[in-house]
């Protein structure tokens, strides 16, 4: 239909209208302006409320009404760029050049359209450099902000995980497990010799010890100050555990250091699964694990080195030397660190095939390693201590992308409010300052600020089961709620873990444009890597347990009124020679964005979705 429309325009004005050999009288199609004008005007609105199925609807219709109108083209490439169809955009965005190629911002627009999408294809693959690595240290009791005298007492600690900003840290030779949580008295669990204590969920956990005794732990509340855990034996292992992690809703990865081994356990009924070894029949000591939901990480003293493994098919991806590490934990799905003895701190990417030490001994007398969220920690072995770990990205490879949407406008004393919201992928560590930004009109440029936080209308969780055709899915999620969801939660099955990375890179390009964090509720099998990407630059969380749907703060962003002060309606309507487009731009915390809105000039309706 499109190709057609733009073919009909050229064909019609280079044709002759009478056939020479039949004599035949051409005619154009007629077209009706008045009302391909009003499905127009109703389309710009449906985009301005973020409807965009209702836009694209209203474009075909206008269309069909007057087949010459090419400014469809470009409203609808703004509209599918929102929805994060990028192939569709950069066609419709064709189209309008092949007929309309004097209007500079079309190509500008097609400029925004594919550096976004191959910056996000760059992150999906794992690929984003690091411009710097920092640990900032800190005393554990003002890390957590810790009621005086409350800090907690280690001999030696084990192994440390984080979930729901609870940190749980075993002390193995002080047989005991340490819940610790910012703002509160620290909790003390007596166990014999933990080495790790795995969360499920809030209230829920599985716990190794050295001797090989495998637990499920359940948290309750006694009262306000007291919790207790509740242990039941799962199984024993009679051998030496070093760690262990959960890889999926029923399944548990325990490493065995006596017999040099790992073992996969059904965490329902503690019945041993299967096991894993390295091939090549060298002495294998796995002494810590780590699981970022694409692979498992294991730094293997045996060999002196840090293998990266596919738990489902078990073949080793990646492998690093270096001489005795302590712990290993995911930065991101593509990317880990790995703490030495010597307070060391080395970055393996399994993508680019590198393994480099990034920091020199400055993380003195560390033991483990956890992240929480987007955090990553590392504990001293007295627990005296936290390092946070903060990596900074390039921000010249960066792009952060703008949402903006109408509030109101009031053209006779010429100002144009807009919701503005702006969202940078997690990988970005930013302050949120108020951004700098420029409005611009046709040629002229528009006195613009930025006027603080607005409120952002939040959807719902979104839970999906089983994937469509992208189209589908989208408007199955759109009309759940009527408006765009806060969070994504995936559940994991065949069709998931077959999921293309196409389908992935338009999802990201939704996610990232209206602020939907995805999470991954993994069951028991592989999942592609950009979809574990996804989730982690969205801001979204892997889980083991099924979400509630009190859990629905989506991607974090700034939120706020960007105001326009217009010029005089004739010299405003002297710069129309295209489609009305109001264009914003500017930074946040040095990072660019661009986006485009369409203007229409009649009375508000109501537009608060």
């Amino acid at each position: 239909m499109q190709k057609i429309a733009i073919l009909a325009v050229l064909f019609f004005v280079l044709a002759s209208s009478v056939h020479a050999e039949t004599g035949t009288l051409y005619t154009l199609p007629q077209a009706n302006k008045i009302e391909a004008e009003r499905h127009m005007m109703v389309a710009r609105r449906h985009f301005l409320s973020r409807d965009y199925f209702g836009c694209l609807e209203e474009l075909e219709l206008a269309q069909k009404d007057d087949i010459y109108l090419v400014s469809t083209y470009l409203l609808r490439a703004l509209c599918q760029r929102r929805l994060g169809m990028w192939s569709d955009a950069l066609t419709s965005i064709h189209y309008y050049l092949e007929v309309a190629s004097a209007d500079v911002r079309a190509k500008l627009i097609e400029s925004q359209i594919v550096k976004e999408r191959d910056l996000l294809k760059e992150i999906l693959s794992g690929r984003i450099e690091v411009a710097s690595t920092q640990a900032y240290k800190q005393p554990l009791s003002l890390f957590f902000n810790l009621p005086l005298g409350a800090k907690p007492r280690a001999k030696a600690i084990g192994k440390a995980s984080c979930l729901e900003g609870r940190s749980w840290i075993s002390d193995t030779e002080g047989n005991r497990i340490f819940l610790i949580k910012k703002d509160e008295k620290p909790y003390v669990f007596d166990i014999e010799k933990p080495v790790a204590a795995v969360p499920l969920s809030s209230n829920e956990l599985i716990v190794a010890t050295r001797n090989g005794q495998i637990y499920r732990a359940t948290l309750t509340e006694k009262d306000k100050r007291t919790k207790d855990l509740s242990l039941e034996k799962l199984t024993e292992i009679p051998s030496i555990l070093s760690d262990a992690v959960i890889i999926g809703r029923k399944i548990l990865l325990v490493s065995d250091a006596a017999d040099g081994k790992l073992v996969y356990l059904d965490t329902d009924t503690g019945k041993v699964l299967g096991d894993w070894r390295p091939n090549d029949k060298s002495r294998f000591e796995p002494l810590a694990l780590s699981y970022g939901g694409y692979l498992v990480a294991i730094v293997d003293r045996g060999s002196n080195s840090l293998i990266a493994m596919d738990p489902w098919s078990k073949k080793v991806v990646f492998q690093g030397q270096a001489d005795m590490l302590r712990d290993v934990e995911w930065v991101s799905p593509a990317k880990c660190f790995a703490l030495g003895e010597d307070g060391s701190l080395y970055e393996a990417n399994v993508k680019g095939g590198s393994f480099n030490k990034i920091i020199d001994g400055k993380l003195t007398n560390c033991w483990c390693l956890t992240r929480n969220d987007n955090e990553i920690m590392a504990f001293d072995a007295a627990l005296d201590n936290v390092f946070w770990i903060k990596q900074t990205f390039k921000q010249e490879d960066l792009t952060a992308f703008a949402n903006l949407h109408m509030m109101q406008k009031d053209l006779n004393n010429g100002t144009l409010s807009l919701k503005s919201n702006l969202y940078v992928p997690v990988v970005a560590d930013l302050n949120f300052e108020v951004p700098s930004i420029k409005a611009g009109f046709g040629k002229i440029l528009l006195a613009s600020r930025w006027e603080g936080d607005a409120y952002v209308n939040r959807g719902l969780l979104y839970e999906v089961s089983s994937m469509k055709s992208y189209d589908v899915f989208l408007r199955d999620m759109y009309n759940a709620g009527g408006k765009w969801p806060s969070r994504i939660v995936l559940e994991q099955n065949p069709s998931l873990s077959g999921i293309s990375d196409d389908f992935v890179l338009m999802l990201a390009g939704l996610c990232l444009r209206e602020g939907i964090a995805v999470d991954l509720y993994l069951k028991d099998g592989p999942l592609p890597l950009s979809l574990a990407m996804l989730s982690h630059m969205s801001g979204g969380k892997i889980m083991f347990s099924p979400p509630l749907q009190s859990e629905v703060p989506g991607l974090a962003g700034l939120a706020g009124k960007i105001s326009v002060e217009l010029p005089e309606r004739k010299v405003l309507f002297k710069e129309i020679a295209f489609e009305p487009l109001l264009a914003i731009f500017g930074n946040v915390d040095g990072i660019p964005f661009r986006d485009w809105v369409p203007i229409d000039f009649l009375p508000d309706i109501d537009q608060h979705k």
